[in-house]
This record gives C-alpha cells, structure tokens and sequence, in this order.
C-alpha cells in the first residue's frame, strides 16, 4: 500500500509502499478516507516530542476517518505502530473507532477531534469550568484556538478572551464568541498592561497554547495585587508550546495571586473522559455549532506539504 513513510526523524515523511497491516485480536481493519495533519504528527516525527517513535520506519498520522470491514464510517485513533493514518490501511483498537454522523464529511471529521478534545477536555475535565466563568484563550488564531474560543462558549463559559498574532483571525475570533481580543506581538510592557485590563474583572481559566513570552507577560499581569483586595483563581492549563517550550516562574507569581498551572495532553486525561467527549463534539459539529476549516491535499504531495503553513487544517487523502 501507499502511504506516509518516515524513515529519518527531524524530516518530513515521505509518500512510498509500506506493508500492509494485518489486524490481530481486538483490532479493526481500516481503510483511510482522510488524515488531519496536526502538530503531533509533526512532533512525533521531529524525535523530539515526549511521544516519539521508538523505532522507524513508520507511517505518520496518529488519527483518521476511514471505514472498518462492516463498511461502517468511524473516526479511529491509537494505530499500532509501525502503521498510522496517513496510509491507504491501517490498523487501530476497535475500542478507538468512533462512528461518525452521516452529516460530517471526511476531512472535517478527521480534523476535528484532535483540536477540539485539546480544550473540550481542559475545560471540561481539568478546569471543570462553571457556567458563567471566564476564560482566555492563549494563541487564539489557529485552528484549535479558534475552536477553543467557539467551545468554551458552548460549554456555557460567560467571557472568552482571545489572544493572538493575527489581527484578521483575531478580528474573526469575534464572530466565533470571543468577547475581547488582545494582540500579543506588542511590546512587552504593553501586553503586560492588555492582560492586566481583562484581568481587573478575573480571569477564571487560560487555555494555554503558546507558553514562552506571552504566557510570562501574562503571569507578569496577574503579579502583586493589593494586599486588601479579594483573592482571584486563575487555573492555567498548559496545552501547547508554539511560542516556546519553556518559561520563567518567578516565586512572586505564586506567592501573589491564586495561580494554579495544570497540563493538559495526551497523558493527562482518562480514556473515559475522551471516549465521553468525542461523540459530543461531533454531535455539536453535525448541527453546525462547531466549525474549522480544512483544506484537503492528495496524500501523495505529504512531503511538500509537511512544514507548509496554512490557516485551516491539512486534511491528507489517500
């Protein structure tokens, strides 16, 4: 079969003949529909991510929509390694098919799970958001920001903060339900003052998605408030690392506000919490109240378009 292939890790993968999977015990054979290419995929394949191959070859792609022997449509996740989604076949736990609803064409339902479990889960599981509270999305632009602004509405969230680079994505933030943007490549003294603005109301939950300089300017706000004034929790979740993999934790941050720093990954949430969740998403997405864009690409052109950046989400098809 055609698909994937990484035979070098920090490249980008490769479109060549693979094995085909043979399904052992308890697992599905599955022919791929459609691919999402997300920042996993490529993490995974740089070596360096806490995920990484233990071994290459492989074939890329940690989750997809294809159709099981039955002929029954499923969104599928947990290949066993070396194969993956970004192939003509793979093989995956039948406990990890998920049917999809007949509305839901196959690039979006391969695209969306993966950026919306990464604040569905946050906000549901770890944060456990009340209806009401207030929450700030950091890195609001792309693709699962724009959908982690659109979800914490949904879940009943009362003001949603989006922050960003993008003025245009920022300005189309609003119409997804963000009541106040922020663009976070000013100065660093002037987006300590923009965090500092929202913060004055509360800030109940970040859903972090860049880490690095904002994340630290963001602290920087919510640092040393009047000793007379009401204790505020502020839960971070720590999801992503796009604008750097680590920060400075100054000791005051913790001793001057009610900051609490959560991680939210692949790791961090039970499987019930994820096989509860995905049927809800693609639920909300059938009827329309979840949306992302996606832009579909021929399998075979994976290499070109690895490290190629696009507003929507690549959507590989066999």
């Amino acid at each position: 079969m055609h698909a994937a292939v990484l035979r070098e890790f920090g490249s980008a993968p490769r479109y060549d003949q693979f094995d085909d999977p043979i399904p052992r015990d308890g697992e599905a054979l599955i022919t791929v529909l459609a691919a999402s290419l997300k920042q996993i995929d490529k993490g995974m394949a740089s070596g360096k991510h806490y995920a990484s191959y233990r071994e290459l070859p492989v074939v890329c792609g940690v989750d997809g929509v294809g159709r099981v022997e039955t002929g029954e449509r499923v969104f599928f996740g947990g290949c066993r390694k070396p194969f993956g989604a970004m192939a003509e076949k793979t093989v995956a736990p039948r406990a990890f098919c998920f049917p999809v609803p007949d509305s839901l064409d196959d690039a979006t339902a391969a695209a969306l799970p993966n950026p919306a479990l990464s604040s569905w889960l946050p906000l549901k599981w770890r944060a456990q958001l009340k209806p009401g509270e207030s929450v700030l999305v950091l890195g609001a632009t792309g693709a699962a920001g724009k959908l982690a602004v659109q979800i914490a509405k949904l879940l009943g969230a009362g003001r949603v903060i989006a922050a960003g680079r993008n003025p245009q994505q920022l300005e189309a933030a609003k119409s997804l339900g963000a009541d106040v943007t922020i663009q976070i490549d000013e100065p660093g003294k002037q987006l300590v003052e923009a965090f500092a603005a929202v913060a004055k109301d509360g800030i109940d939950i970040v859903l972090d998605y860049l880490w690095g300089a904002p994340t630290e300017a963001l602290l920087a706000a919510l640092t040393g408030p009047d000793l007379m004034a009401e204790p505020h929790t502020t839960r971070l979740i720590e999801i992503g690392s796009m604008a750097g993999p680590t920060i400075s934790l100054p000791g005051a941050v913790l001793r001057s506000s009610g900051l609490e720093i959560y991680g939210a990954g692949g790791g961090s949430a039970p499987k019930q919490a994820i096989f509860e969740a995905l049927p809800q998403v693609f639920e909300h997405a059938a009827r329309g109240a979840l949306n992302l864009e996606t832009k579909k690409v021929p399998l075979a052109e994976v290499e070109t378009e690895w490290n190629r950046k696009e507003d929507g989400r690549v959507v590989f098809i066999p």
